[in-house]
């Protein structure tokens, strides 16, 4: 054993404190309490932060706090609020009341304590007997609060408060302990936040990733496939778990035409440019795509967008054979009216020289021959005035059907006496439009009269013509259709059927005028002609002309 002096040094040693011989033991015990609380609060505190992750609920990180808490000093209730927009609520709290409910609003004026604490970012430590009134603690029967501000980057989310119904005292120590908890939970509304906030935004992406309708396609430098939206899945028809991880070449190359060199990405990968190009594909669809180079993480990725631009291009072909037109329009105008008077008088010489004189057999083959070209030349006059839209029409309501059937009148017997079958379906409730039923019945003869001669150039077995009108809901439009079973069209062809002196039916079969003058009334009608054909198979095509409606008025 020491000898008490000794005792008494080592004890002065030890704890830095000079005591007597009666209350060294004493002071010594107190002194190892403090050491052994200083370290059931760090064990709490690391117990807390081992419990917390983003997984976390709120609730359940107050439960755990409760649980812990209650370890080292004496509350009879904790709580969190947090702040959203301008507004304290309370989030959540232990143990449960009759009185608080989850999500309910502190007003300012129902508790000026918890709103100083988060004015001023500091620690409040309320007590009832200090005078201070707080309706929202008082109501709740608290005697004692510690309001702590959680504070994360000069920002404060909200208030965490441990209270008592009893008159207690908490120490600089219990402070200090309730900061650094304090710290931890502002830490952890922080990180969900942020977390919650990063899931949104990804939640959105993948929404809008989805939604769309353009082709989207992620691919990485080694030119595999990394992920893909459900435009471009359904425009390949493959599912998307099979695209992704195939290189783009066994996608693309196999279905657009073009090889590797032409390869839009790889050109976006060498280049770190955004590179564009149009593909048409087997089925006449035109595409544009897009290839943007991304980088992430430093890893150089492509993403490609492709739209479909069929309609585009084909409006814009329209737009140009429009103008063309235009221009022809003017000229044939011109054109027509100078050969007018010729043409006249070379016609009626010719007339009258058959009329009235004795002409031998050869010089009367050559005045017919002089009558039957003038006659022609005519009907190309003719067909160039129709074409310039030089007349005058009249518009007014009328039904496609009495079109169709004035058409059918002038036209039936020629087709049906070739041997061709003729099927006409009018629709029995058709909406009335406003257009001039000469100019459109010549549309209708047109197009039969075409429909004719493609039959009889294909000398197929099957000879028909069908005539379909109808209303589009979509285009709010009346058609009509006549679809053949011709020799069709060949694609190389098809566009420039509309353009003026245009024909493949020789030169002594037809001026080429006719498809031109049906385009220009059709689209003074505010109208559109639509061609489908197929070499072999035959034709359509489809008028459509806008419906006439109660509010518009006549010219």
């Amino acid at each position: 054993m020491f000898p008490t002096d000794r005792k008494l040094r080592l004890l002065e040693r030890l704890t830095g404190v000079h005591v007597s011989k009666l209350s060294h033991f004493t002071e010594l015990k107190a002194k190892i309490d403090e050491i052994t609380r200083r370290n059931l609060q760090l064990e709490i505190l690391m117990e807390i932060a081992r419990q917390i992750n983003l997984q976390t609920s709120l609730d359940e990180i107050i439960e755990g706090v409760y649980n812990e808490l209650k370890r080292v000093i004496p509350f009879s209730r904790i709580s969190i609020l947090t702040l959203k927009n301008g507004r304290l609520f309370l989030d959540s709290f232990s143990p449960p009341d009759g009185f608080c409910r989850k999500g309910m609003e502190i007003l300012p004026d129902w508790s000026r304590v918890l709103w100083d604490a988060v004015s001023n970012a500091r620690l409040i430590l309320w007590n009832v007997e200090d005078g201070i009134a707080d309706r929202h603690l008082m109501t709740l029967g608290i005697r004692v609060a510690v309001i702590n501000p959680l504070v994360v980057k000069n920002e404060v989310l909200g208030l965490f408060v441990v209270s008592s119904f009893d008159q207690v005292e908490y120490d600089k120590t219990d402070l200090y302990f309730i900061r650094q908890l304090a710290y931890q939970l502002a830490l952890s509304l922080w990180n969900q936040k942020l977390f919650a906030e990063v899931a949104q935004a990804k939640q959105e992406w993948e929404a809008t990733f989805k939604a769309v309708r353009d082709l989207i396609i992620v691919i990485d430098s080694n030119l595999k496939i990394l992920r893909v939206n459900p435009a471009a899945s359904q425009f390949y028809q493959v599912p998307e778990e099979k695209l992704v991880g195939q290189r783009c070449c066994q996608v693309f190359c196999s279905s657009v035409a073009g090889d590797c060199s032409r390869c839009i990405v790889r050109k976006a990968l060498k280049n770190g440019e955004t590179v564009s190009a149009q593909r048409q594909f087997d089925d006449g669809r035109i595409m544009e795509f897009y290839a943007f180079p991304a980088f992430s993480e430093n890893v150089p990725a492509v993403v490609v967008t492709g739209r479909d631009i069929t309609e585009k291009m084909k409006m814009q072909a329209q737009l140009l054979q429009t103008a063309r037109l235009a221009a022809l329009g003017e000229m044939a105008a011109g054109v027509a009216h100078e050969l007018n008077t010729p043409l006249a008088v070379i016609l009626g010489n010719s007339q009258l020289l058959l009329r009235e004189c004795s002409l031998k057999e050869k010089q009367k083959s050559l005045l017919e021959n002089i009558k039957n070209c003038a006659h022609r030349c005519k009907n190309i006059v003719q067909g160039l005035l129709a074409f310039s839209r030089q007349g005058q029409y009249a518009f007014e309501p009328l039904s496609l059907n009495d079109v169709v059937r004035g058409a059918l009148d002038l036209v039936s017997y020629h087709i049906e006496t070739s041997n061709i079958e003729l099927a006409v379906n009018l629709s029995k409730e058709l909406p009335l439009i406003e257009g001039n039923g000469q100019q459109l019945e010549q549309v209708v003869v047109n197009l039969l009269l075409n429909a004719k001669e493609a039959i009889e150039v294909a000398k197929g077995e099957r000879r028909k013509i069908e005539v379909v009108t109808g209303y589009d809901s979509e285009t709010d439009c009346v058609f009509i259709r006549v679809s053949d079973t011709g020799c069709g069209i060949p694609s190389e062809k098809l566009l420039h059927i509309f353009d003026p002196f245009f024909t493949d039916k020789g030169n002594y079969r037809g001026t080429g005028l006719g498809l031109s003058v049906s385009h220009g009334i059709v689209h003074s009608h505010g109208g559109r002609i639509e061609v489908e054909s197929e070499p072999g198979k035959g034709s359509v095509f489809t008028v459509k002309i806008p419906v006439l409606r109660d509010d518009e008025e006549f010219c």
